[in-house]
């Protein structure tokens, strides 16, 4: 009996001074596992998380977190970037985006934009094409003459216009006083063609009589048919001035219907809006 209370004893005593692991690990402070990540800055105010994996001369090479695809971001969108590491870095391409300046205004000069043309049928080349020429027509026409406004010949406005990555589609994001500044002019002439077009078939017999010795009179028919296209031209166009007013608008509809009738309705609107050199 003795020595089982002392084996009991024994065993309490062990319990009491043997340290319990699962205590151990309750009361022990636990580390939070902090994942260090790259912050990039864009211009546009946006924040992405992630991983810088590399950098060329005109993207970052990027991917954001929890995911493993890989993104070329451009350097021109991106302002800054803090690296996991704490050093922060800005980007060359923002650098001189935030630096660059606009050409100063020159007063009375004015910048033609490449015209919207909309018709049915006619491949991108055609149309892209078409645009561009409509812009040089309506330079060519303004132009000729001397006087108080001066034209921006329309390969330096579409070059300036190319630099800010602006062309028919976001042209639509600025408005026209944004343009004037970017082009550096006092005013800006948006013009439109609208077209449509359809073929006209018509027909024609003719009769050939000959006479004969005899009285008897032979006759020979022949037919031919005429394919003829007529198109109808709308024209429109519209003068803005640096501080975003509208000073002119007008549209026409072409009183011919051949395909360049539009130059017509056109030059007649030109002769007088407000910047014709008279």
């Amino acid at each position: 009996m003795k020595r089982c209370v002392m084996l009991l004893a024994g065993v309490i005593c062990f319990l009491f001074t043997y340290p319990n692991p699962l205590a151990a690990q309750s009361t022990a402070p636990k580390k939070a596992q902090v994942i260090k990540e790259d912050s990039i800055m864009m211009l546009s105010g946006e924040v992405k998380h992630g991983k810088v994996t590399g950098v060329q001369p005109d993207v970052i090479l990027f991917v954001h977190s929890g995911e493993e695809l890989e993104y070329s971001l451009k350097k021109a969108d991106i302002n800054k970037i803090v690296f996991s590491s704490g050093r922060t870095e800005t980007i060359s391409g923002a650098s001189k985006e935030s630096t660059d300046q606009y050409p100063p205004m020159e007063r009375n000069l004015v910048a033609i934009l490449p015209f919207k043309y909309r018709s049915v049928g006619e491949a991108l080349e055609q149309i892209s094409a078409t645009r561009e020429k409509l812009q040089d027509d309506t330079y060519s026409y303004l132009s000729k003459r001397n006087g108080v406004y001066n034209f921006q010949d329309p390969q330096t406005t579409n070059a300036l216009l190319i630099r800010r990555g602006i062309d028919e589609t976001t042209i639509k994001g600025y408005t026209y006083a944004e343009l004037c500044k970017i082009l550096g002019v006092e005013m800006i002439v948006q013009g439109s063609l609208s077209r449509s077009s359809k073929e006209n078939v018509a027909s024609a017999e003719t009769k050939t009589i000959t006479a004969k010795d005899d009285d008897r009179i032979r006759q020979n028919k022949a037919s031919s048919t005429v394919v003829e296209r007529t198109y109808q031209n709308e024209v429109a166009v519209l003068i803005y001035n640096y501080q975003n007013s509208k000073v002119f608008d007008s549209h026409r509809t072409a009183m011919f219907q051949n395909e360049t009738s539009y130059k017509d309705a056109l030059f007649y609107m030109l002769k007088r809006c407000p910047i014709y050199n008279k």
